[in-house]
């Protein structure tokens, strides 16, 4: 496998929920972030399409969560087992999360919107567009953007925010459904959660004990619990006794924070399903258990069946399948981008400019007539919200 991989920092989104830090006017957040570029050179536009990809993680994970998929993509792209060219990859640490966490030390406050963490995974491809020149979303690299759990939740809400960044999603086991009573049955689980959650350790030994023998992470494949523990777990001194102990980056008041998050962002997240207009492919552990059953289907019809490029239950899949079962994982992202593929040469063809050959005066024309004349089905571009659409949203 021929990339680079680059650990890289940009500034978090500034519009933030009150209370997300200590200080009102903090808005000097960052976010950590893993860059991985091909050394391989570029294919010519006319003979294979690049895409990039952005990961999300979910709750208490971080960026190397995806190290494995991404070698694993790099991999199938660069001996031609597949028809794209694999080009730039972003895997994200949450605000609070992984090298987030130390970066923002101090300045975060209980409140996490994962909105929030949408307006940062937005920010953060800005950057990488407006300072390298990777991640443009046109007719030769296409952006696709995959998150699992609660970073599925931010993979949809980054998408309606900002179709125009993405081709398409994908979230794994998203977390994005709410009942009226989540947070009373969450507050009685929470007691046996809080256990679970350790963040100081007396040794590296234990800690990683702890990851592979007691939490929620002791059923992960070993490449992946591997490559997270390498960059969860650090040294440091306890500041009472002053002696060596070893710590997790998500510390424990962070993951709290982004657990009970969930329950001011699934509203407005639910809400914005309906108006994602990006292909989405659903998909879900077929065994998991942490979201209500109920929210498979609701999330389904939701989605705009323009939109809905398909559904996926993963054959004996839990929650944490993107880390039990990575290899399945990386076969469901390898068959959607192939679809996208397909799907996206054809899109191009329907492109204004490029049926014109990007003559500005010839779309003017041809576009503008078609408002002015209200012919709106062939205004490239403009959608009308079905009466389908309306009677659904009402319900929501």
């Amino acid at each position: 496998m021929s990339f680079t991989l680059e650990k890289k920092e940009a500034k978090a989104s500034p519009i933030r929920a009150k209370g997300s830090t200590i200080l009102e006017n903090d808005f000097g957040l960052k976010i950590v972030y893993n860059k991985y570029k091909t050394t391989c050179p570029l294919p010519k536009p006319e003979s294979q399409l690049r895409f990039n990809l952005i990961f999300c993680h979910g709750t208490g994970f971080n960026k190397s969560i995806w190290n494995y998929h991404i070698r694993r993509l790099y991999q199938l792209s660069q001996s031609f087992q597949v028809p794209w060219f694999l080009d730039s990859v972003i895997s994200i640490d949450a605000v609070g999360h992984g090298d987030s966490s130390l970066a923002n030390y101090g300045k975060l406050g209980p409140v996490f919107c994962w909105d929030d963490g949408s307006r940062d995974v937005i920010e953060v491809i800005r950057h990488e567009s407006d300072t390298t020149g990777d991640f443009q979303n046109n007719n030769e690299s296409r952006n696709v953007l995959i998150g699992h759990s609660m970073g599925g939740y931010i993979a949809c809400y980054a998408a309606f925010l900002a179709p125009s960044l993405f081709d398409s999603i994908i979230p794994f086991e998203a977390v994005i459904y709410s009942r009226p009573d989540g947070i009373t049955i969450f507050k009685k689980l929470f007691s046996k959660i809080a256990t679970l959650m350790l963040d100081t350790f007396d040794s590296e030994d234990e800690a990683k004990s702890y990851f592979s023998d007691f939490s929620f992470t002791k059923k992960f494949d070993r490449r992946v619990l591997d490559d997270y523990m390498a960059d969860e777990i650090f040294a440091a001194k306890d500041p009472e006794s002053g002696e060596d102990v070893y710590k997790i980056k998500c510390m424990k008041p962070h993951q709290i924070s982004a657990y009970l998050g969930a329950f001011m962002s699934l509203p407005k997240g639910m809400s914005a399903i309906p108006h994602i207009r990006v292909p989405t492919l659903h998909v879900i552990g077929e065994k998991a258990k942490w979201n209500p059953p109920e929210s498979v289907g609701w999330v389904r019809s939701a989605i705009n069946k323009n939109y809905l490029a398909g559904t996926v239950d993963m054959k004996d899949g839990e929650h944490l399948v993107v880390g039990e079962q990575p290899d399945d994982t990386v076969e469901v992202i390898k068959y959607f981008i192939n679809k996208r593929d397909a799907e996206f040469k054809k899109e191009k063809l329907e492109k204004p400019e490029v049926q014109l050959k990007g003559d500005k005066k010839a779309i003017f024309d041809k576009e503008f007539g078609a408002m002015m004349d209200f012919d709106l089905d062939n205004m490239y571009g403009y959608e009308l919200a079905t009466t389908e659409d309306v009677v659904k949203a009402s319900k929501l």
